[in-house]
């Protein structure tokens, strides 16, 4: 007898297409899931993978396109109706009461009643009791969340997806905040939910872990679905180079900076540092060089920048700026001893209701002061020198908030400039920021390095990196695992070193212990 055929899929996705503001976030995407499938799903940040997932749950309406369940036309762009279908989502964050029973948080969104009226805890227990029993995880419904270790908080996230009459779960990240011994622990749990024909998106950039569990994999670049592989097509190489594309040589690929030996103290000097998710790093920035950082979700990176800039206390180790201590936590020391920052998230730069020339010249002001109150005239010129040289071509007491993102991008770059700091912190300087704007944040990154400044760069663009870097370290779970330079920095080497690591079996440390 032949091999059994595969069962026909009960979900078909067709040219789902989604176009933010002229920005087209997926494009054209089709998708066939089957019962008891587990499919990867990776990809950049940015490459489309979320757009996806919320087209999927409800959470948004796709500009064309549609999906087909059994046969049926999914209404999308309504979550009770994704939901209805059976399509729920477990996200990255951890998502649950932590003051409440394990019980009460799988009820949570559908809890029991006796009747119609009233919440029923018997029942609610009671179910509790069968989804647990169901994933066979080793929680009792009366423990307290809260009490829990990580890893069981984040299980009892899938049981309380299970509970809806999951048909498929879409898993995003789920490895991103545990520990590397408890991977195999959770993974087995995701493999126990396709054995009960339950369809999971692993949505993920640990290209191990996509290796040990899937048996699909769906690649997403620049808004596409670039490959549909089977599992006997699947391995490290092929997703890498899927992932990356073809490494051509870049027309603006920068000069860059060899590195000399230093006989001075590094602007920014960072020894041993441990802390929230900081394990004992190491990582200088001298004068006149960008230095990037790489990492996945939990690596540190974005702690890293954090602490340098004090923001993030740290319990051991030591970081100077320009032979200056920064102090665990505090922020004013660091901006005095030289650092600038530039935060990811572009709400904490701006002041929306202000104006343009207020935003610049925040912390200059008293250069444009006498006696102790400002000068118009002088705050201007050097505002109007400076949305010259970033190329924003709008009015200096316009407010901030009638720019588009990219130009208030723009405007923040303009008060570094003006500030000249002995260091800066650049966090996804470019997130959020239009193809045409882009080149002019880079030119000015390159041009504050070409003064003097020390650049530490963070990006989740890999391109970015290795277009804008002279050095690029490489960050997995609060430690340096690889820096990269000259020949050796490309966006494959990186995406190598980002996503390469050891997954430590539970069941092995059980073995050794049975011995």
């Amino acid at each position: 007898m032949g091999a059994e055929a595969p069962a026909a899929p009960w979900l078909v996705a067709k040219g789902l297409t989604k176009v933010y503001g002229g920005v087209v976030a997926l494009d054209d995407a089709d998708l066939s899931l089957r019962s008891g499938e587990l499919r990867g799903v990776v990809g950049a940040n940015g490459a489309g993978k979320s757009t996806l997932v919320k087209i999927l749950t409800g959470i948004t309406a796709p500009s064309s396109g549609g999906v087909l369940v059994d046969g049926g036309r999914l209404r999308l762009g309504i979550p009770k109706e994704s939901l209805r279908a059976g399509i729920v989502a477990v996200p990255q964050e951890l998502t649950v009461a932590r003051t409440m029973t394990v019980a009460e948080n799988i009820s949570m969104g559908h809890y029991p009643s006796a009747a119609r009226t009233f919440l029923s805890p018997r029942r609610m227990r009671d179910r509790a009791r069968d989804v647990l029993e169901s994933l066979s995880l080793p929680i009792a419904p009366d423990d307290l969340v809260g009490e829990l270790p990580l890893i069981y908080q984040r299980l009892v996230m899938i049981a309380r997806a299970f509970s809806f009459s999951a048909r498929l779960m879409i898993l995003d990240e789920p490895t991103a905040t545990i520990s590397p011994q408890e991977v195999e622990f959770l993974l087995e749990a995701i493999t126990t939910l396709a054995r009960r024909d339950i369809t999971i998106l692993y949505v993920s950039h640990r290209l191990d872990e996509i290796d040990a569990i899937c048996n699909a994999v769906t690649v997403v670049r620049d808004g596409r679905i670039v490959a549909d592989l089977a599992r006997d097509e699947v391995s490290r190489a092929a997703l890498v180079e899927h992932l990356v594309g073809a490494e051509t040589p870049n027309a603006r690929a920068p000069i860059r900076r060899p590195r000399t030996q230093q006989t001075t103290e590094p602007v920014l000097n960072v020894q041993g540092v441990h802390g929230p998710g900081l394990h004992g790093i190491e990582l200088r920035v001298e004068s006149t060089e960008i230095v990037g950082l790489a990492g996945l979700a939990g690596s540190g990176a974005r702690e890293a920048v954090l602490a340098a800039c004090g923001a993030l206390p740290f319990s051991a180790g030591s970081i100077t700026i320009c032979g200056e201590p920064v102090r665990p936590g505090n922020v004013p020391r660091a901006v005095r001893a030289g650092a600038g920052f530039l935060p990811g998230d572009r709400s904490l730069a701006v002041f929306t209701s202000h104006s343009i020339g207020f935003n610049i010249t925040l912390p200059t002001i008293g250069k444009h002061a006498r006696a102790g109150f400002v000068q118009p005239r002088s705050e201007r010129t050097a505002v109007t020198a400076l949305l010259d040289r970033v190329s924003l071509r709008r009015e200096s007491r316009a407010l901030i908030s009638t720019l588009s993102g990219g130009n208030q991008q723009k405007a923040i770059v303009a008060r570094w400039l003006a500030a000249r700091p002995t260091l800066l912190l650049l966090d996804d300087p470019t997130a959020g920021v239009d193809i045409a704007t882009r080149p002019e944040i880079h030119r000015q990154i390159q041009t504050m390095r070409d003064t003097g400044i020390a650049v530490l760069l963070l990006s989740s663009d890999i391109d970015e990196l290795v277009y804008l870097c002279d050095r690029v370290v490489v960050l997995s779970r609060g430690t340096v695992v690889t820096e990269l330079e000259g020949a050796d920095l490309t966006a494959t080497n990186i995406l190598e070193a980002m996503t390469r690591r050891e997954l430590i079996g539970v069941h092995a440390g059980r073995e050794d212990e049975s011995e």
